[in-house]
């Protein structure tokens, strides 16, 4: 198959088409990475006492505010910790199913589909050179917005692709980090407006979810809250995050295709 370049809306739809055939092949990578997340944030939180920041921010605001500013730090501390350890694991989650959704894309393109356990397989073997990339690229856009700001923006955007070609692309950590910039260049503001465009058609809803649902395992309603954090708010994030990388992969296939011209069905 050849995959030639198409105009931003044309790329959108042929997104949602692909993702209408490809999406029953990713649950069991999102599954597989958003269950285990939802476990050891659950676990941090208790593990850490940052639930009992919850408890009372919701049962009982007026001991908070009756707290002076030490006995508020030291309870608050734990929570702040917690939240960060849960971005972190839920960004690690969503790396590895934007590597399992690349290959199960380039799969179907190539018209050699796979299942989502050989997904998940290949995106563990690409996981630790996504990591490093992801260390170097976090500390140069965060330069980048101590700095200036813009540079921190320009850099945030340019790496989005980088998730595709540690996935699709045999390269290393700085040959991936440049191939990306340069895919994007060109077509910066374009992929930017796609990127916005896909986050609100669906990463807002997940997160609503998840902390609607989390509230109600600290107001004590265990079973329902559970329910919603393990049932609803996990699997659709995980589902949530998994067609956001559909979409992108397909967005990464068109940046390629206007800088080589096409893509053949080798995708490599």
């Amino acid at each position: 198959m050849l995959i030639s370049p198409r105009s931003s809306g044309e790329v959108l739809t042929a997104g949602i088409s692909m993702l209408a055939r490809v999406w029953r092949r990713l649950v069991g990578p999102s599954m597989g990475a958003f269950i285990p997340l939802g476990a050891l944030t659950l676990l941090t939180f208790q593990a850490t006492g940052a639930i009992e920041f919850f408890r009372l921010s919701f049962n009982d605001p007026e001991a908070l505010e009756a707290m002076t500013r030490e006995e508020f730090l030291e309870l608050a501390t734990p929570f702040v910790n917690a939240v960060l350890t849960a971005l972190v694991l839920q960004i690690i989650a969503s790396a590895f199913i934007s590597l399992a959704a690349s290959r199960v894309v380039a799969a179907e393109i190539g018209g050699e589909p796979i299942r989502g356990g050989a997904a998940s397989r290949f995106a563990l073997s690409r996981m630790l050179i996504l990591v490093a990339i992801g260390i170097i690229a976090v500390f140069g856009i965060s330069v980048g917005f101590l700095l200036l700001v813009i540079p921190g923006i320009w850099l945030a955007v340019s790496v989005t692709m980088v998730p595709h070609v540690v996935a699709l692309e045999n390269r290393g950590v700085i040959a991936s980090l440049s191939r990306s910039i340069r895919l994007v260049r060109g077509r910066w503001w374009a992929t930017l407006a796609y990127l916005v465009l896909v986050g609100l058609m669906g990463s807002v809803a997940g997160w609503l979810l998840q902390f609607v649902a989390i509230p109600l395992v600290v107001l004590g309603d265990v079973s329902t809250g559970l329910a919603l954090v393990f049932v609803a708010g996990l699997m659709f994030q995980g589902l949530v995050v998994a067609a956001i990388a559909v979409m992108n992969t397909m967005w990464y296939f068109d940046l390629r295709a206007r800088l080589e011209g096409s893509v053949s069905e080798s995708l490599s």
